[in-house]
């Protein structure tokens, strides 16, 4: 479940890779957050499971508010404000996160069981999963930890590009004959010595032919399966 106030969450000791990014206008982000950065802008959003978001890190610390009356309760509250910016020497409406080290995250209830290695995906700002719809990439799991949760090495983050497909192949059609199958029939030879010309032609269509028609048949059922394969995974267009 996505964060509702800050958290400090637990990691294991090391040295911090603090940047600095510009948060979107009417977005609240907490401290604990796993941070993204839209597709489209340079602003970032608390993390979540959606197509085209680019995973930066987990929040760290919370920045001064611009009223200093005002209670910190988020690392950075622009419910109200408008996009941030950040310049070589200022930062207006952002927050700090960091971008390297190992974070406990609690796993999403639709998620399988970790094996250390595996990929973490982003299922919110606060949670990971074994599977993705979107492949926002959180990190690597390194180890189980308390309360069923799981660490995190978010170095290790990313997002999952599809391959870009080659031009579409159209599938064979037509009838041949025969009937497919996954075995090649060698090809029937004709009499050594036909009484006539009309007995090699009986011989052919009777014999050989069904054999060539038939192992065609074969080739184009198996060319037209790879293909639909290649279509699913994608490698290729659709025709």
């Amino acid at each position: 479940m996505a964060l509702s106030a800050n958290k400090i969450r637990k990691h294991k000791l090391h040295e911090r890779a603090i940047n600095t990014a510009p948060v979107n206008a009417g977005s609240k982000i907490y401290v604990g957050a796993y941070l993204c950065r839209e597709s489209a802008t340079g602003v970032v959003i608390p993390g979540a499971d959606t197509a085209g978001l680019v995973p930066l890190g987990v929040v760290v610390e919370p920045l001064f508010p611009d009223d200093p009356d005002l209670a910190i309760d988020a690392a950075y509250d622009n419910t109200n404000g408008a996009d941030g910016a950040v310049a070589a020497t200022s930062a207006v409406r952002s927050v700090n996160y960091d971008q390297v080290g190992e974070y406990l995250f609690a796993l999403d209830s639709g998620s399988g069981t970790p094996k250390v290695g595996d990929l973490a995906h982003l299922a919110d700002d606060d949670e990971v999963s074994t599977t993705s719809t979107h492949g926002v990439i959180a990190g690597v799991f390194t180890r189980p930890g308390p309360n069923s949760g799981w660490f995190v090495d978010i170095s290790k983050r990313g997002v999952l590009q599809p391959a870009s497909p080659s031009a579409a192949i159209a599938s064979l059609t037509g009838t041949v004959g025969g009937s497919a199958n996954d075995a090649m029939t060698a090809i029937t030879d004709p009499a050594d010595k036909p009484a006539d010309a009309s007995a090699l032609r009986d011989d052919l269509v009777t014999n050989t032919i069904p054999t060539i028609e038939a192992n065609f048949t074969d080739l184009q059922a198996k060319v037209n399966a790879i293909l639909a394969a290649l279509r699913a995974a994608k490698i290729i267009a659709s025709a």
